[in-house]
């Protein structure tokens, strides 16, 4: 395992976020990158990608970096095909490749932005030995010991799931738990038929991560959109087909976030106007917010804050 920095780059910090992606989702990684470059420097900002990429100049002035980095050993083990990009397992190959550089790293999805909060402050908290912090699945948001597809294929009981858009490793602890050589043999012998990379994670822990609050990877779909101005979010997942950037969107994401791509080349004229849900599927987004809306508040009130982390139950 290894990691190739871009030249110039000033390490400021022992915790780094860093955004993965590939060259195909290299603008939209580039928009949440710019957004925590701007929001402070406590932290370092990285893209980071299996090989290397040419970041815009208006991100190297601001201080992103980028890592290349790979692991030969578990992509030999990596059931790999045409959907299956080998970025989408950057979480892992940066947990191990980055070692004795930064003590803490926050890995995000591309299709993520950051509207607030302090991801310095989230890297400082106790991670109760674990190698891993996580967010918990959307599936188990209302419904916690519900069995996921992933446990249920592989004839395992129902145990805490996490969501691998936004993963946090502490990578001395990453490193002692011989992640590397548990990951790579979960994929050999168990992932063909399941997810990437966070079928993989979930398979190897079972259950033994710290929980991080939902306001650090809040899942956004239809059916969640209206929640989402009341729980004040620090990072906004687009878990769903309808992508910000996209014009499938209009009408259900957001003006403010559909407008942060508006200045990416090519992007859609429609990023920078309102479009009013359509009349049905609103009234079916606040009829699932409404049923759901107790078990919603007994899950967010398990956070006295959202810097605190929690044993997943």
């Amino acid at each position: 395992m290894n990691a190739v920095i871009s030249p110039g780059f000033r390490q400021l910090s022992d915790c780094a976020v860093i955004v993965a992606c590939d060259a195909g989702y290299l603008p939209y990684a580039s928009v949440v990158a710019g957004q925590l470059a701007r929001a402070g420097r406590g932290w370092d900002v990285l893209i980071g990608s299996p090989d290397p990429l040419d970041l815009a100049g208006a991100l190297t002035d601001a201080g992103v970096g980028h890592v290349a980095a790979r692991d030969a050993g578990l992509e030999a083990a990596l059931p790999l095909d045409g959907r299956r990009s080998v970025a989408t397992y950057m979480d892992v190959f940066l947990a191990g490749a980055l070692k004795g550089r930064w003590r803490r790293i926050l890995v995000l999805d591309a299709d993520i932005l950051f509207e607030r909060g302090d991801p310095g402050r989230l890297m400082a908290a106790d991670m109760r030995g674990r190698a891993v912090a996580a967010v918990r699945d959307n599936r188990q948001w209302r419904q916690p010991g519900k069995r996921v597809p992933d446990f249920r294929k592989l004839g395992w009981p129902a145990a805490p799931y996490f969501n691998a858009g936004v993963v946090m490793v502490d990578t001395d602890a990453w490193a002692e738990q011989d992640m590397a050589a548990r990951c790579a043999a979960f994929a050999r012998t168990h992932l063909a038929g399941l997810g990437r990379d966070q079928a993989l994670l979930n398979g190897v822990l079972r259950g033994n991560w710290a929980e991080m609050s939902p306001l650090w990877n809040w899942q956004f779909t239809w059916a969640s959109a209206h929640l989402s101005a009341m729980a004040d979010p620090c990072l906004v997942h687009f878990i769903g087909p309808e992508k910000p950037w996209l014009k499938r969107s209009e009408g259900i994401v957001p003006l403010r976030w559909r407008a942060a791509y508006a200045a990416l080349p090519g992007a859609d004229e429609g990023l920078g106007r309102r479009h009013w849900p359509d009349r049905r599927r609103l009234g079916r987004a606040l009829l699932r917010q409404w049923r759901a809306a107790g078990p919603m508040l007994d899950y967010l009130s398990r956070f006295p804050d959202e810097y605190r982390l929690l044993d997943p139950r």
